[in-house]
């Protein structure tokens, strides 16, 4: 930012109470011309905290004006229901980390603005060049149905498929590329005792890897979630995909569980793969314990591809912000955004950065972590959970119908209609 731009904030701030907004956080101005933001996340525990807070004072270095508090909740639960309870109270924080559908229930409320004028400003946004960078799948993630920018990419993830290398080469098997491929590997695996998968289908308040997986597997076989703003969970692509997992449950080559059954199974070596978040890296490698060769690899592919699903939040502004809160949080939006920072965020957390440029920085760190690449490709097709506030009801009721076929031998079409009926009704208001 330069220092003409800078004096514009200082004497726009002297003329706002930006200092009695935030005064319910406890925050005070180190200074006259301070900009004060406050930033509400749930990055408060591991390297999540720290690595935070350290980007949070290189950008105040480098933009001395600038304060930014960190409000940190111990989880999204806790997170939604502070900031939802901070915009009711017309006091909410300048910025905070959200989830799709939270934005767009807080974007019909009025409770945050689009940036899609900060992205595309030819002075302070970001280059043509620059957004073309972001992976696809986290730019599209950013965009409401109305078609404006109103949220900004920060902690990402999605999902890869660990395996245990030295079992598959015992077995003469090549490591699945196919959800063809995979069925078949699968299937061959499982013999003594032992099996292929083992994963969570999860339940309708709270849809588990299982769910994900479906969902990842819908995309890969030509589906989509969701048409014209509506939910299409019982499209072709789907009853093939719940099939397909019908099947290797017939075959037991796919056992369900709950509380990561994957991760146990896999690292107990009784089973051969785990399908998850590649956020849960450090934690399958302490399950496998050393015992074998834990690899990861990208999802396989169907039909159409390659399919995954992304998880993780992006960074809204609330628009009870003042104009100088609101460039001055654009500034470090921007900031933890960018190539180096985002490189370091990965680095330390496990999240995924969230522009290409970040891969070449972290070069030395892929050669001994080279998940950390195959995952990061992934965001090039993965797709975050649709915009809408219904969106929440509808991937549960997936979870009901996978768990109803899955745990209870239904059938996939009619679980998947009766699925589509009850979202649909959610979505209709």
């Amino acid at each position: 930012m330069h220092w003409h731009r800078r004096s514009l904030i200082v004497a726009v701030v002297l003329l706002v109470s930006a200092v009695a907004a935030i005064a319910a956080y406890g925050a005070t101005a180190r200074s006259a011309g301070t900009v004060n933001i406050t930033f509400m996340e749930a990055m408060a525990s591991g390297t999540q905290k720290p690595a935070l807070e350290l980007l949070t004072k290189r950008f105040e270095a480098q933009n001395p004006n600038i304060k930014v508090t960190l409000i940190a909740e111990p989880n999204y639960g806790v997170l939604q229901q502070k900031e939802q309870a901070s915009i009711a109270a017309g006091n909410p924080p300048t910025i905070g980390q959200a989830y799709e559908n939270w934005a767009a229930g807080y974007a019909d409320a009025k409770a945050i603005i689009p940036i899609s004028g900060y992205v595309n400003n030819k002075k302070i946004g970001v280059k043509p060049a620059d957004q073309k960078a972001i992976w696809k799948g986290v730019w599209k993630d950013l965009f409401l149905p109305d078609g404006k920018i109103w949220m900004w990419p920060f902690n990402k993830s999605d999902y890869v498929m660990y395996y245990n290398a030295d079992k598959l080469a015992k077995a003469g098997l090549q490591v699945p590329k196919t959800w063809v491929q995979f069925a078949t590997v699968a299937k061959a695996l499982t013999k003594n005792g032992n099996w292929a998968w083992s994963t969570d289908t999860g339940t309708l308040a709270a849809p588990a890897d299982g769910t994900i997986v479906l969902m990842a597997m819908i995309h890969a076989f030509g589906g989509d979630w969701i048409k014209d703003g509506k939910p299409t969970l019982n499209t072709k692509a789907a009853i093939k995909a719940l099939g397909y997992l019908a099947d290797l449950k017939k075959s037991g080559a796919l056992q369900i569980g709950t509380n990561y059954p994957g991760e146990t199974a896999l690292g107990a070596g009784r089973s051969a793969f785990d399908l998850s978040t590649i956020a849960g890296y450090p934690y399958e490698l302490s399950a496998d314990g050393g015992k074998f060769s834990m690899k990861v690899a990208a999802l396989p592919s169907g039909r159409n591809g390659q399919g995954n699903a992304m998880a993780g939040t992006n960074i809204v502004i609330f628009s009870k912000s003042s104009n100088a809160q609101r460039a001055a949080a654009w500034q470090y939006m921007k900031f933890l955004s960018e190539p180096r920072q985002t490189a370091y965020w990965a680095e330390e957390t496990g999240y995924l950065p969230v522009t290409q440029k970040a891969l070449p920085i972290m070069k030395r760190y892929i050669k001994t972590h080279p998940y950390q690449q195959i995952a990061a490709q992934s965001l090039q097709v993965a797709r975050g959970n649709p915009p809408y506030a219904w969106w929440t009801t509808a991937e549960g009721q997936l979870a009901t119908a996978l768990q109803a076929v899955l745990d209870n031998g239904g059938n996939p079409s009619h679980a998947l209609a009766t699925a589509q009926q009850k979202a649909m009704a959610a979505a209709n208001g």
